[in-house]
């Protein structure tokens, strides 16, 4: 993992239990002495019980402490994380630039502690397979699908990048098999991105979720889940400009695998499509 889990830790402290996030603030302000900890020392520290510390550790998609302490000592070997940052009034050009850098590297850094390599290659053989792809998302998110489509659209897959959920009520109950519907949700509890799952499930449609690491309202309806870390609410909305880029990397990622899979084939569409842009510019 290449992240840090003690940004992923300030990220969700607000909206753990007391009890989690007793555990939580006691591993960011003691990090070093965790490492040398148990479970029992911990719980006792934090002023909360044993079960508190494992819930935490699942909260944050571990396994156990152990894996959490190894985590929490290879932070502890790096230079300070970048963390997080909104801007604030009057900033100058210099301060912007830095923050708006930091944040950008700690998210890509992060992302990396969400790739799922078992969900990336199931994601590229159900998109191989599938007649057609229907993706949507609202706001930031149908950025997301737009340049999904057209990454796919290069590669002669028949992908859409639906605007109008009506539309798409209207296209999946009768869809071909093996068609996938792609939700994008940052938060995975957009009423039309869920209310669009569910639907394409009931209908047999295969489908594919992109959302933060957690348990949310489109999870039971997602054959696959991509998951991005949790971005950190800011007054600017830097949780929007983190979240869609975290989103990004993991869809090159998963663009990357998938042209890297018939590598062969890739080349002689890009060839193709580089090619027609051209003789459009003559």
């Amino acid at each position: 993992m290449g992240g840090s889990i003690l940004s992923q830790i300030q990220v969700i402290m607000g909206e753990l239990p007391t009890s989690e996030r007793k555990v939580a603030q006691y591993i960011v302000s003691y990090p070093t002495e965790v490492i040398r900890m148990n479970v029992k020392t911990l719980a006792e520290r934090a002023g909360t019980s044993g079960s508190a510390v494992i819930r935490f550790c699942h909260s944050l998609g571990l396994e156990g402490f152990p894996e959490l302490k190894v985590l929490v000592s290879a932070d502890s070997l790096k230079a300070p994380f970048l963390a997080y940052y909104d801007i604030e009034p009057n900033e100058s050009i210099e301060t912007v630039i830095e923050k708006t850098i930091a944040s950008s590297v700690q998210v890509i850094q992060d992302t990396s502690m969400y790739i799922d390599h078992g969900a990336i290659r199931e994601a590229v053989e159900r998109m191989k397979q599938a007649p057609a792809i229907y993706i949507y998302g609202v706001g930031a998110s149908g950025i997301i699908a737009e340049d999904i489509a057209q990454k796919w659209m290069r590669l002669g897959k028949n992908i859409f990048a639906v605007k109008d959920h009506h539309v798409l009520a209207t296209i999946l109950p009768t869809a071909q098999p093996n068609t996938l519907f792609f939700g994008i949700s940052y938060s995975g509890e957009t009423s039309e991105v869920v209310n669009l799952m569910r639907l394409a499930k009931e209908s047999g449609v295969h489908t594919m979720g992109l959302c933060r690491y957690g348990e949310h309202k489109m999870s039971p309806f997602a054959d696959v889940l991509l998951y991005t870390p949790r971005a950190p609410e800011a007054k600017l909305r830097s949780a929007a400009t983190s979240s869609r880029l975290a989103q990004l990397i993991v869809i090159d990622i998963l663009f990357f695998t998938y042209a890297s899979a018939q590598y062969d084939a890739t080349i002689e569409q890009l060839s193709i499509t580089h090619e027609a842009i051209k003789s459009i510019k003559r």
